[in-house]
């Protein structure tokens, strides 16, 4: 199924969001209809990371504009046992759906949903295998494969990417060790290699999806090196990254929420994965009785589930580059080239 794009509406409501506590739920009322359908976002983290769970947030910020009743409820990035408190006490019943997201949440699901199986839940980013839970998944190895063709052709062609030295070096900077992250260092791998196989991919992990001090120190150090352009793919802890390419004069690559306009003139693109826009699908189809509940829904190139933006980048990337992007995008999606995983 393609997805709609989400409207800019959302992100002011994912920054309103962000200012509540983070133990505690925020509801947002929906149309106030006493027939309104209802959905509880349970975030394992905070809201404010101006990335991946922002980017789930606006699909929550949609339905409530479009008059269902919605209830964010954040939680220590730090603390499973809250995260768990949380999504029970959102699943006996108050809610139509209940929403929760990333890998680092699949234990509290797994854990929690058949505890309450007349609950409906929805989980984006990861596969649960459980009657009462409907997963999205995404294939962010594609739309990866693309950051890598972008970041080989700005490091080979210094004409169109005046901050770029030619180095052939690029680098990705991730959140955690762990297979979904992997995921995308594969994918940027194969597209840097389909340019270019001489360029040299530079790959570390920050060890946490919040220290942007950290993804900081690691991108500098990979700029330090030579590298040309940096992806970041490390949650609320990639605004580090971004702000060291600015201060290093070169390029990076945002992910998940466009991060395009964070660091003008630095950021080629982000890689959004469409997570807010497949929640709200997810819930509209749950209304009309099409989800497919104790099955998966796979988000990528050939539904439009994941791909680059290059809106809000003043123009930096040429349009000639653009066309040639889309060009590997084609070819992805006619299977003439199998992105490979890291699961």
């Amino acid at each position: 199924m393609n997805i709609k794009r989400y409207s800019l509406i959302a992100a002011a409501a994912v920054l309103a969001l962000s200012m509540s506590a983070c133990s505690s739920p925020s509801s947002n009322g929906g149309g106030g209809d006493d027939g309104a359908r209802s959905v509880a976002n349970v975030v394992p983290g905070a809201l404010g990371d101006q990335s991946f769970y922002d980017d789930a947030e606006s699909g929550i910020a949609e339905l409530k504009d479009a008059g269902y009743t919605t209830t964010t409820l954040q939680g220590d990035a730090n603390n499973p046992a809250q995260w768990k408190a949380n999504l029970q006490s959102v699943s006996t019943g108050q809610y139509d759906v209940v929403v929760i997201g990333s890998s680092t949440a699949s234990d509290t699901i797994t854990e929690v949903a058949p505890k309450f199986p007349d609950q409906n839940y929805v989980f984006y980013d990861g596969v649960i295998d459980a009657p009462n839970v409907a997963s999205l998944t995404y294939k962010q190895n594609e739309g990866s494969f693309l950051a890598g063709v972008l970041a080989a052709l700005a490091t080979t062609q210094k004409t169109d990417f005046p901050l770029a030295e030619g180095t052939k070096k690029v680098g990705l900077v991730g959140g955690m060790d762990i297979p979904v992250i992997n995921d995308f260092a594969a994918g940027f791998r194969a597209g840097v290699e389909a340019v270019d196989p001489s360029v040299e991919v530079l790959v570390s992990y920050v060890g946490s999806f919040s220290d942007s001090a950290k993804g900081y120190d690691q991108a500098k150090a990979m700029f330090d090196q030579g590298a040309d352009v940096v992806y970041q793919v490390a949650g609320g802890a990639g605004v580090g990254v971004l702000q060291a390419a600015a201060d290093a004069d070169k390029y990076a690559i945002g992910v998940d929420s466009n991060q395009n306009a964070l660091q003008k003139g630095h950021i080629l693109a982000s890689m959004l994965k469409y997570v807010g826009e497949s929640i709200l699908q997810a819930v509209e189809d749950d209304e009309e009785g099409t989800l497919a509940y104790g099955e998966t829904t796979s988000f990528g190139l050939a539904n439009d589930g994941v791909g680059l933006t290059f809106d809000d980048n003043d123009g930096i990337v040429p349009q000639s580059v653009i066309d040639a992007i889309d060009g590997y995008k084609q070819k992805v999606v006619d299977g003439e080239i199998e992105v490979p995983s890291g699961f």
